[in-house]
């Protein structure tokens, strides 16, 4: 993965507030507006699916220099997910969800720069997440 991308995402997170889980809990408020099939697929409490979300977060930008355990984890997140029901064609509003998180949370901090390197690593994000939700079998499990 390019260097410069790596930055981008690196920076954009960093900016994120630490303290509580407003970003993530407001992803999975604009998911559900944009999804709201997807709701009943969350059997848990949605702040403690918002920490799980957060610590993925950090998994991922803290193994950014580790392609091949970044593509393995990715997989088998997307293999657990299409256990949950997720279709592929539910991770387009994911997506729009996580770039309205950034945008909606870090207003003009968040540059034109961080939000091409976010769709770019989000295409990469869904292809290996697809691939994993293809090669595995569903396991009918909720988050």
């Amino acid at each position: 993965m390019d260097t410069t991308i790596i930055r981008y995402l690196r920076e954009s997170v960093a900016l994120l507030p630490r303290e509580n889980s407003g970003p993530a809990n407001e992803f999975y408020r604009r998911l559900f507006e944009l999804a709201p099939e997807v709701r009943r697929m969350f059997t848990r409490e949605i702040g403690l699916q918002a920490k799980k979300f957060s610590d993925m977060l950090a998994w991922v930008i803290a193994n950014l220099d580790h392609p091949d355990e970044l593509s393995s984890e990715m997989r088998a997140l997307g293999a657990r997910h299409g256990g949950y029901g997720v279709t592929i064609d539910q991770y387009a509003p994911i997506g729009s969800a996580l770039m309205w998180m950034f945008q909606h949370t870090l207003g003009d901090r968040f540059t034109p720069e961080m939000e091409e390197a976010w769709l770019e690593f989000y295409a990469f994000i869904s292809f290996e997440m697809e691939r994993g939700a293809r090669e595995a079998p569903a396991t009918g499990t909720h988050p």
